[in-house]
């Protein structure tokens, strides 16, 4: 999975202005430089390459004062569109922004990327410049949320958070909760303090139960998403452990990396779906687990 990343030499910064102009100012016949202001070294800049060191995407983050912070010159290259790139970049604008307390995110987004940002929380609030004559652009705004993390749909998640407490008592005794939920990634963390062994580190069952309420939900969120309903249990599992963790459990599912069918659920059948988790120590790797769920068509009274 591509990284987001800074730009730190040269000739990153280079490629990151090259992109910049290149998708935002070149079809407009725009100079080179345009695609600067007098913020830049005021500001957070993230882009993203891939293997070969292409620069697919940009994105900056500047603050307007202690409470607003802005969103400004996403650009993703054409042929890399529809792999999450900008989701991602966007992702960590936000957790800059709310990271430094700010209370709002706000800006201006040309109106074929209207869905995009609606998709992402952000409100229209008014029709605001037209560029180059011909390119209207609306000024669109997100409040700070209520609860750490990024939510694609936070009252999903705040059910299935729910559903854990009620129905799973041992994962509020874990400090299981949800951490995030993007379109390509379903996160989730545990208290360190409540799942430790003898040896200093978090119990070897409690990652376990760390992954297998992540692929769980993971797959509650997938099902939400294609609007289909049903039990989900977990049939079979293996887990490989790499190296103990010591310090701060999390767990994390790539959501294009889930196999199975589960439309089959609409003609009565039961679904397979094969769910692989990743579990961390901060940023490190500790565990890898595979799950097969099966999802259960709900039974329907006569």
């Amino acid at each position: 999975m591509f990284q987001v990343t800074t730009p730190q030499s040269s000739q990153d910064w280079q490629d990151y202005y090259q992109l910049r102009w290149q998708v935002l100012r070149a079809p407009w016949q725009q100079p080179r430089g345009s695609e600067q202001d007098d913020l830049e070294q005021d500001s957070e800049h993230r882009f993203i390459r891939n293997r070969e060191g292409e620069v697919l995407g940009v994105a900056r983050l500047h603050f307007n004062n202690h409470n607003q912070a802005q969103v400004r010159y996403m650009a993703v290259s054409e042929h890399a569109r529809n792999q999450h790139i900008g989701s991602r970049l966007l992702h960590e604008l936000e957790m800059i922004a709310w990271t430094q307390s700010a209370q709002e995110l706000v800006l201006f987004a040309r109106e074929r990327a209207l869905p995009f940002y609606q998709r992402h929380g952000y409100t229209v609030v008014e029709k605001a410049h037209l560029a180059y004559g011909d390119i209207q652009h609306f000024k669109m705004v997100k409040n700070r949320p209520s609860e750490p993390g990024w939510f694609l749909h936070p009252d999903w998640t705040q059910v299935l958070q729910n559903t854990w407490r009620e129905a799973i008592p041992i994962s509020d005794a874990m400090g299981i909760k949800v951490e995030s939920y993007t379109d390509w990634l379903f996160s989730t963390q545990a208290d360190f303090n409540a799942n430790i062994n003898v040896h200093g580190s978090m119990f070897a069952g409690s990652i376990y139960s760390l992954a297998t309420l992540t692929g769980w939900g993971a797959t509650y969120l997938t099902l939400k998403e294609l609007e289909l309903d049903g039990d989900i249990v977990l049939a079979d599992a293996n887990i490989k452990y790499l190296k103990p963790l010591k310090s701060s459990p999390r767990a994390s599912v790539v959501l294009a990396d889930c196999i199975g069918q589960l439309e089959v659920l609409q003609l009565g059948e039961r679904a397979v779906y094969q769910v692989p988790v990743n579990v961390y120590d901060n940023d490190v790797k500790v565990a890898e687990f595979i799950g097969q769920f099966v999802v259960l068509p709900l039974k329907t009274s006569v």
